[in-house]
């Protein structure tokens, strides 16, 4: 790993009781990048660390953990961007080599979740390939959440393919959203939170008035 995602995954293991790790955080950030509809930070940070406020002794470390967020949302959508550059996350089990997908999967389904109605939108189009992709991305979900149970043999098959899919599924996303984009986003949002801003603590205050003042 690069020094950024290093200083990132250690935030993640260190400082949050019920947040995310560093494979759920990329597909999570892969999900709003590709998401056909924008989900504002102020909706979209606090999934990141759970229930409990975020915390950093002061407003200086928060807003190091939100720089380092953003680094890794802005290299994604990078990789996006460059033909075949896209690569994702995945933790794999020390002991046998299994490449271990679903905390990724949990990650994009919590993205897919703050925004449905553009998801169905892919669903409703006439493409065939991206709404293969998503429907592929979904069953991965409902795989992973128990949902949907598989037998013995299928289940090691999916895991075999999941590592292979998800770096094909997901550049397919992003490009139809390239192309039914309805904001024009043609760049990643900023890292900074600005005073009157909510706070991204999910306090319902405004940044000065919140987490500023720590």
């Amino acid at each position: 790993m690069t020094d950024y995602l290093d200083e990132l995954d250690a935030i993640l293991l260190d400082q949050f009781d019920d947040g995310m790790l560093l494979s759920e955080l990329d597909g999570y950030l892969t999900g709003l990048i590709v998401s056909p509809d924008i989900v504002a930070p102020s909706r979209w940070l606090k999934p990141i660390w759970g229930d409990a406020p975020p915390p950093f002794e002061d407003a200086a470390g928060l807003q190091r953990f939100l720089d380092l967020v953003m680094q890794h949302h802005n290299m994604l959508l990078d990789s996006l961007n460059a033909q075949g550059g896209y690569t994702p996350i995945l933790d794999q089990d020390p002991r046998s080599g299994e490449i271990l997908w679903e905390m990724w999967i949990d990650g994009f389904a919590t993205a897919m979740k703050l925004a449905p109605a553009g998801w169905n939108r892919i669903r409703a189009s006439a493409d065939p390939a991206v709404k293969e992709a998503l429907a592929g991305l979904a069953e991965l979900a409902a795989i992973s959440n128990g949902v949907f149970r598989l037998g013995e043999a299928e289940q090691n098959r999916r895991d075999r393919q999941a590592s292979d899919l998800i770096p094909v599924w997901v550049p397919m996303l992003h490009a139809w959203r390239l192309a039914n984009d309805r904001s024009n986003r043609t760049s990643a949002i900023g890292a900074k939170i600005g005073r009157n801003d909510p706070c991204p603590c999910g306090s319902g205050k405004k940044y000065k008035k919140c987490c500023a003042l720590a």
